[in-house]
């Protein structure tokens, strides 16, 4: 079943190094599940699913080796930990670029499945560290990786924005939570050479580019690398979202009261395949998100007005609710997008600084500022002649 289950994956992800492939089939991800819920729509509610991880049922089975994420946590009634989609965990692998020997710092432990596979990449001489803030989750995630074989994972309960310096400093870093801003102490821990790979908030809760994140010199810089959308993170790193997963289901409640055009060039949408498509989709919804914190790949949103959302199964269309004048400001936006090039996540270039610098990051009409906790973030596009060092 790992086997079939490893091709299905590489299919959808896809896998593309033998190291990632190699660690999808050798770790049993049944092993590291001990119990998950089921969402049912109807009820609007979850359903708690046991598991035996030495003898799992046939159902079981056939749920967890499946390409899904599976909640298993809840905090008032809401999903508070889990095991990310295998698909989105194998694209953030291969762009962590793990070697053997290296030290990784996680940030959220979940089940230890990420941790157990990583720990295959960086072998018997590299060492994971995997940290999350809910002791519970720590002493079940311990246990469950001792079982499967993985108890060198060094697994510790605390804020995971203090990191855990003692066994620092780290070639890589990563965040299995959505991310509001970058902790100061994963900068001071990450060693020479390396790199964070981040998935950064950017407009509504749950639209987390990923952001590959590294130290040059004086300077903190990162680019894109890639989709995601997680749970919050809890603690320090934690913010008011002012527009909640809650917010965002609201805003789109009942039906639409208008089905119109995307305003883009629409041919070079509707004529392209479907993954061609999303990739349009997702570098539209990623400038909306830089230029307005009411963005994202949905569309746009925003508490007390309604939502202009891109239409499901439509290339070409998009439903407005609640109030009209929501689409005007999306076809301004997008004509914004157009006007500079229509950029991908690869023209974008991102510098951190601290919120208590002197330094004031230049806006422009190629650059935005994002304030954040601890740091501004400057957005630019990337000039051609200019090539990324990390």
């Amino acid at each position: 079943m790992v086997d079939a289950y490893a091709e299905e994956v590489k299919a959808k992800a896809p896998i593309e190094s033998e190291a990632v492939e190699r660690a999808f089939r050798r770790v049993e991800r049944h092993k590291l599940v001990e119990h998950y819920f089921d969402y049912h729509e109807e009820r609007e509610g979850f359903k708690e699913v046991s598991v035996n991880p030495t003898r799992p049922s046939t159902d079981a089975l056939r749920t967890i080796y499946s390409d899904s994420p599976l909640v298993t946590r809840l905090s008032g009634g809401l999903p508070s930990s889990s095991t990310s989609q295998p698909a989105l965990a194998a694209h953030m692998l291969e762009r962590l670029e793990l070697a053997p020997g290296q030290r990784v710092l996680e940030i959220g432990a979940g089940t230890g499945y990420n941790a157990a596979l990583m720990q295959e990449m960086v072998g018997e001489t590299g060492q994971v560290t995997t940290i999350d803030i809910q002791e519970d989750v720590v002493a079940q995630t311990r246990r469950l990786l001792q079982g499967a074989g993985y108890g060198q994972v060094d697994v510790i309960a605390r804020d995971g924005a203090l990191g855990c310096p003692e066994n620092g400093p780290y070639d890589r870093i990563i965040a299995t939570v959505g991310c509001p801003d970058i902790s100061p102490s994963w900068t001071d821990q990450l060693s020479e050479g390396g790199f964070m790979l981040i998935p950064l908030q950017h407009g509504p809760e749950g639209f987390d580019p990923l952001a590959r994140i590294w130290k040059d010199s004086e300077h903190v810089l990162g680019k894109f690398v890639g989709a995601s959308g997680f749970m919050s993170i809890q603690g320090e790193l934690a913010t008011e979202q002012k527009l909640s997963f809650a917010d965002q289901k609201r805003a789109r409640t009942g039906v639409p009261l208008a089905e119109l055009p995307l305003p883009v060039s629409a041919g070079i949408w509707s004529d392209s395949d479907r993954r061609e498509r999303m990739e349009r989709q997702f570098a539209l919804g990623l400038f909306l998100a830089i230029a307005d914190e009411r963005g994202s790949w949905s569309g746009v949103v925003e508490k007390a007005r309604g939502a202009c959302l891109f239409a499901k199964g439509k290339a070409d269309k998009v439903d407005v609710y609640g109030d009209m004048s929501l689409y005007d400001e999306f076809v301004q936006l997008c004509e914004r997008w157009e006007h500079l090039g229509s950029p991908g996540m690869e023209k974008w270039a991102l510098e951190f600084f601290a919120r208590n610098s002197d330094h004031q990051p230049p806006e422009g009409e190629d650059a935005w500022v994002i304030p954040r906790k601890f740091t501004i973030e400057l957005v630019r596009l990337q000039k051609a002649s200019v090539a990324s060092s990390c």
